[in-house]
């Protein structure tokens, strides 16, 4: 191997194990708050883009690259542990804009100090001349790693009609899967709410379940019913194998625990899971 392909590996693992350094530091910072990466991710955007009116749900995931079902969970999570607030829009009161807290405003405040000293401790380290011949070195190799000039994926991929097709087809199958899985949701809160005699409460958790079966079935049919159906249910079979798998996981965890009730229950879910498998499985083979 050539002295300029050694040099270049060094480089590059050098360069790859001060990334690790950094991201190790990050992750140091948001775990104490009990934050993962997507949710600082999305506090991040806020703090930087939002300013003091927020965003709503629909610009805060144009900024993640989410889809609007996922980032309103991620919000909905933020607000549950304080770290976002939700305030109508003036203009539009059908819609919410979503702020940080001053519990989110503390965290990059004290966020800034904490970088502050990693960089006193590490780069610090360097002399000011050990410093600027670094700068100087990379920014020269980064000058002629930029050339040529590769083309963007956008020059790759022109938006045109076919494409914006493709993407608003995924955008509708992915909405249609996300009010499949709250179905369940509003249904398991119905019937707790029966059990604790608030029947008008149940009735309208079934009746906006009902809705929201009515709104699948639409984007279904839109999309072309057999296609999707089929699709959704296939993932509903291998959904089911990955819930098979937790579910045997809680029941080593029940057994060393010597929690009988727990164990018991948790073996007939086992039991009940695998011939929902069977059956759906047998479902899926006929539509073929």
């Amino acid at each position: 191997m050539s002295t300029h392909a050694e040099n270049a590996m060094l480089i590059m693992r050098v360069m790859r194990l001060s990334e690790a350094a950094v991201k190790s530091r990050f992750v140091q910072q948001i775990v104490p708050s009990k934050l993962t990466i997507v949710q600082f991710n999305a506090l991040l955007h806020l703090h930087w883009y939002g300013g003091e009116s927020g965003m709503t749900i629909g610009e805060l995931g144009e900024h993640l690259g989410l889809a609007h079902s996922t980032v309103s969970g991620l919000v909905d999570r933020l607000e549950r542990d304080g770290w976002t607030t939700r305030r109508k829009c003036d203009k539009d009161r059908r819609q919410s804009r979503v702020q940080p807290t001053k519990q989110s405003l503390q965290l990059f405040q004290d966020r800034v100090e904490s970088a502050t000293d990693f960089w006193r401790q590490t780069m610090g380290q360097l002399t000011p001349e050990e410093q600027e011949g670094l700068i100087k070195s990379l920014t020269r190799l980064k000058q002629i790693m930029e050339k040529p000039v590769w083309p963007s994926y956008d020059q790759l991929h022109p938006r045109d009609p076919d494409h914006l097709q493709e993407r608003l087809e995924a955008e509708l199958d992915e909405l249609a899967r996300a009010k499949l899985k709250s179905i369940g949701t509003r249904f398991i809160l119905a019937e707790a709410a029966e059990q604790q005699n608030h029947h008008e409460l149940a009735a309208y958790l079934k009746q906006v379940a009902s809705e929201e079966i009515r709104h699948a079935n639409q984007i279904f049919d839109l999309l072309g019913h057999a296609r999707s159906f089929k699709t959704a249910l296939a993932d509903l079979i291998r959904q089911d194998k990955v819930v098979r798998e937790e579910l045997l996981n809680l029941a080593d965890i029940a057994q060393a625990a010597d929690h009988s009730e727990s164990l018991a229950l948790l073996h007939q879910m086992v039991q009940d899971n695998q011939r929902y498998k069977r059956w759906f499985s047998d479902m899926l083979k006929r539509m073929d």
